[in-house]
């Protein structure tokens, strides 16, 4: 019988680390390739049967915050900024980049589409819309998906609705 738990619970372990590699390697890829990224801070949302939502949260490399911090806006001013990681297809790269404070349409309901249904903690969820409510953080959109970045909290902030 030990036996027998041992192996599922090896299964699980496999599983899940396996899930947590793919959701890494899937949702980094919608993060443009200037922006380094180390590792997740939250991954979640909810999943129906043709429309989705939800939110990947990545902490920024110190190189990727420093130069931002040093270099602001004119960070995002290349193409490096605007493309996908995964690919460089125009229908997938992001409108022009601008300084927080967002538009009042991403934060008049609390959140914005896909952060709203992240099940991330309340929080960082408050640490989120605060940094976007206010100036030297960065944001931009492409179809159904947002992205900010803030470089005070080394955070890079994906979501995507629809």
């Amino acid at each position: 019988m030990k036996k027998f738990v041992k192996i599922i619970i090896s299964i699980i372990i496999t599983v899940y680390v396996a899930w947590s590699a793919f959701q890494y390697d899937w949702y980094s890829g919608f993060i443009p390739a200037k922006i380094g990224i180390t590792y997740a801070i939250h991954i979640g949302g909810e999943s129906h049967f043709r429309e989705g939502c939800g939110a990947a949260i990545f902490r920024l490399t110190n190189a990727t915050a420093d130069a931002i911090f040093h270099k602001g806006i004119d960070f995002f001013n290349d193409s490096g900024a605007i493309y996908l990681r995964r690919r460089k297809d125009p229908y997938d790269t992001y409108r022009s980049w601008k300084e927080t404070p967002v538009p009042n349409t991403w934060t008049s309901e609390g959140t914005w589409e896909g952060l709203s249904c992240s099940s991330t903690s309340s929080s960082l969820l408050s640490q989120i819309v605060l940094a976007a409510s206010n100036k030297r953080s960065y944001y931009s959109s492409r179809h159904e998906s947002k992205i900010i970045v803030i470089p005070s909290l080394k955070l890079v902030v994906f979501s995507y609705f629809g």
